[in-house]
């Protein structure tokens, strides 16, 4: 928990939050604690919801000035801010703020927000800290990013989770459950729910469960017909592929099959001189050991030449589908029956 939600909790309340990042789930559930803390309850007099696609800044400030009915404080959430956002290059940044009098408004505004109002602004995936916008946020209030979880915090997070569900897991079908959700907290989140009624009375959820339950997914299909091509399962891997192809476009297909090729490429370069799990990690681009661990066990399989020459397959499938040559489907196929050949 941020100390900003500790103060909150305990009742001390920011006339301003500035949320933004990639992972929105765990955005809607800060602003969900902040509505709770301001306007609990139903009053319609206590809390506003602006769309800055379609409410001009004018609009928003008066809202923000009005004094509210009947109630201690009001709340302002907007959606889709685009204020603080780096939306001009670093040299223009000061000129744009003081050009535009909207913007100098809002920052006038921020500098000595009103105290029975607290605005809730949520922004895209980045901004610009240097802008003066953001910074008198962060003077007045709380600027929080919420970033993709990776790794470790992934998994602290789902221990959290797992605790309010009152849910035990085993270590592997954790992993399992973050790789086959491609570690989204909404997706998550909704498969542990499933996860919760189907492995009911069980000490805990397993990697079994995680696999019967979350497989039909479509992220986890890929990640079935990633292991299955990788560990040379030819009619396993075709079997998955049609099922991937149900609710995936086909091409989307190679390039994961290639991302995962050269993961292996480099793990196995790698871990034969001698580097260790972390820093493969860093090379690879991959998040979390458990990754790499797998690479390493699928890439024992291939020989450095192998792993060279389903890299190459992939490739060729993909000119021959670009070019015409070949439909994507049979592309697909071919290079899969090749490359599940090269791991005997």
């Amino acid at each position: 928990m941020q100390d900003w939600q500790k103060e909150l909790a305990a009742g001390q309340v920011k006339p301003v939050y500035l949320f933004y990042g990639a992972e929105r789930f765990l955005m809607h559930k800060a602003l969900e604690q902040v509505t709770a803390a301001v306007a609990p309850g139903d009053n319609p007099f206590n809390l506003t919801r602006l769309n800055a696609e379609t409410a001009s800044l004018t609009e928003l400030l008066g809202h923000a000035n009005t004094l509210p009915f009947f109630t201690e404080r009001k709340l302002i959430i907007v959606d889709n801010c685009p204020w603080f956002a780096n939306r001009k290059k670093a040299s223009e940044t000061e000129e744009t703020e003081n050009a535009e009098p909207d913007l100098q408004e809002l920052l006038t505004y921020l500098q000595n927000p009103a105290e029975t109002t607290v605005l809730v602004f949520l922004a895209g995936e980045s901004i610009n800290k240097v802008k003066k916008l953001c910074k008198a946020a962060a003077k007045c209030g709380v600027v929080q990013e919420f970033a993709a979880l990776k790794g470790n915090n992934a998994v602290l997070w789902l221990d959290g989770l797992l605790r309010q569900k009152g849910c035990n897991m085993q270590a592997a079908a954790k992993q399992q459950l973050l790789l086959y959700c491609d570690y989204d907290c909404t997706l998550i989140n909704n498969e542990l729910e499933k996860l919760s009624v189907y492995a009911a009375g069980q000490p805990e959820i397993t990697k079994a469960d995680v696999e019967a339950v979350v497989s039909s997914n479509v992220q986890a299909s890929i990640f079935n017909l990633i292991d299955f091509v990788a560990t040379g399962n030819l009619a396993q891997s075709l079997h998955a592929l049609e099922q991937v192809v149900l609710n995936e476009a086909p091409e989307s297909v190679l390039p994961r099959l290639a991302d995962h090729f050269q993961t292996l490429y480099i793990v196995k370069g790698m871990q034969q001189h001698g580097y260790t799990v972390k820093e493969i990690m860093a090379a690879s681009g991959k998040a979390h050991p458990f990754v790499i661990e797998k690479a390493g066990r699928q890439a024992a399989k291939y020989t450095e030449k192998k792993l060279q020459k389903a890299l190459e397959t992939l490739l060729t499938a993909d000119k021959k589908f670009k070019s015409g040559i070949s439909d994507i489907m049979d592309a697909i196929e071919t290079a899969i029956i090749q490359i599940c050949l090269l791991s005997r």
